[in-house]
């Protein structure tokens, strides 16, 4: 067995996902990294304002096997959306590696980043242990 290299590596990490397009059934591809909401907070790439939504939506996620947060969660769970907008762009920010968010994000439409949100993200579960209620 050989070790392997780096762009092996990114090529394993990463994935490439259709999403809506501009035009009536036009679809286009990204390259996207795999996302953790829980690294995410961890690591501070999401703003305190938004960790309340997070949480909410982890507590939602618990009731349910291999939940996926959607758009239509998020609004549920907060009145404000403002709050979506932003935990949209940051995902987006996160996973996007091609091409890179700050490349197209003031073209992508709500559509695309709800689309990139909910296939970068893995199931709700796999991180739930590690949250305290």
């Amino acid at each position: 067995m050989s070790v392997i290299n780096a762009e092996q590596f990114k090529s394993k990490a990463t994935r490439v996902v259709e999403i809506s397009g501009f035009e009536e059934n036009e679809k286009i591809e990204v390259r996207i990294k795999s996302m953790s909401l829980l690294t995410m907070m961890n690591n501070g790439k999401i703003p305190n304002e938004l960790l309340g939504v997070v949480q909410k939506l982890f507590n939602e996620g618990t009731n349910s096997k291999k939940k996926k947060i959607s758009e239509k969660d998020v609004l549920s769970q907060s009145d404000d959306i403002k709050s979506l907008t932003m935990l949209m762009d940051v995902a987006c920010k996160e996973v996007l590696v091609e091409p890179k968010f700050e490349e197209i994000e003031d073209y992508l439409t709500d559509v695309q980043k709800t689309e990139i949100f909910n296939a970068a993200q893995g199931p709700i579960k796999q991180v739930t242990p590690f949250i305290q209620k």
